[in-house]
């Protein structure tokens, strides 16, 4: 027999989850409205007329600011012809990952792992799938690539995103700041790589990285979002259980809720902070994460500000037959395009 008070209390969440979702869904497009105003007449113009909505980002993820206090470490590692760079960047911190860079080389590939994962499956080491080796054919392709450590499980990530908060700062943003640092001292060992046109593109909470950081880092020159661009407001509103959008809620991952980040900041909004700058969304059919169809209609949404400034080759979506995984070749051949590897003579 059911308890009335139980009942009542269920009744009563059941009350919030619709309130909340209608404020989110319902209110997005005014609050869009409001708070933007693109201005697609050129380039410059563009960049202007968001200058205010990037910088309102930058605060909402708040990165802190991190130097390396110290020199940096070499670490052994099995990724062939790999090193494990290390870099104290706190007391209490150290920015770190794997390193590989080719004879030749001049272009990085910055490739963010998801959660579940390491830098070393980036390269093929470890549990098969998803990954598919992309980090080693890219390399093969003549890439340096740099693959950066994430938090990658859940509770930690989640008490780890409770502290921060606490602070007024985030993870996601911790880990950019981390990142940075990273990025500054391959330019120093690597001077042949081009330390302003750098490639940033992840799998999963990779892909959330690669749209979360390339609005705030301008050295990332093209951008290649892996099973995680979405219908951001029918993603954060799906109830728990709802088969097309894979909830969060009811998977205890509170990590994945950022303060006010629905304001005005869905996944079109975010991208129209890539651009003009070259953008692949790769989703396979079959992935959990999102409905393949709302995420085509979603991706249109965001297409218009690359087609508005004459650039609408730059932006693409590919929806393959797959699941939560990468389509390495195909990303290889969108980089070959839009990054080459404009290798030197080995």
């Amino acid at each position: 027999m059911s308890d009335p008070v139980d009942e009542r209390n269920l009744a009563y969440a059941k009350d919030l989850h619709t309130y909340f979702a209608s404020i989110m869904v319902d209110g997005h497009a005014d609050r869009v409205r409001d708070a933007w105003d693109w201005d697609t007449s050129s380039p410059q113009a563009y960049a202007d007329s968001v200058a205010d909505n990037r910088e309102e980002w930058r605060r909402l993820i708040n990165p802190p600011t991190f130097q390396a206090l110290g020199p940096a470490r070499d670490v052994a590692t099995e990724v062939p012809n790999g090193t494990w760079l290390e870099i104290d960047v706190h007391e209490h911190l150290k920015a770190d990952g794997i390193l590989v860079v080719p004879e030749g080389a001049t272009k990085l590939v910055v490739f963010q792992h998801g959660l579940g994962s390491t830098p070393e499956r980036v390269f093929g080491l470890g549990k098969p799938g998803a990954y598919h080796a992309v980090g080693q054919r890219l390399v093969e392709a003549g890439y340096a690539v740099l693959a950066p450590r994430n938090l990658y499980q859940i509770e930690p990530r989640n008490d780890a995103e409770s502290m921060a908060q606490m602070v007024g700062t985030t993870v996601v943003g911790v880990e950019l700041a981390r990142v940075r640092v990273l990025l500054d001292e391959i330019a120093k060992r690597h001077p042949q790589l081009d330390p302003d046109n750098i490639a940033m593109t992840g799998l999963s909470w990779g892909g959330l990285a690669t749209q979360y950081w390339t609005p705030l880092e301008p050295r990332f020159a093209v951008a290649a979002t892996i099973g995680f661009y979405n219908d951001r407001l029918l993603k954060m509103a799906a109830p728990a259980g709802d088969p097309k959008f894979g909830s969060f809620l009811g998977r205890a991952e509170h990590h994945a809720y950022y303060w006010n980040q629905l304001g005005i900041f869905g996944d079109t909004e975010l991208a129209s902070l890539v651009c003009p700058r070259p953008f692949l969304v790769q989703h396979g059919q079959r992935d959990p994460i999102g409905w393949a169809p709302a995420i085509a209609e979603e991706f249109e949404r965001s297409r218009r500000f690359w087609d508005e400034l004459g650039v609408g080759d730059r932006a693409e979506i590919h929806i393959f037959d797959g699941g939560h995984e990468v389509d390495t070749e195909q990303l290889v051949r969108w980089l070959g395009r839009h990054f080459p590897a404009d290798t030197q003579d080995r």
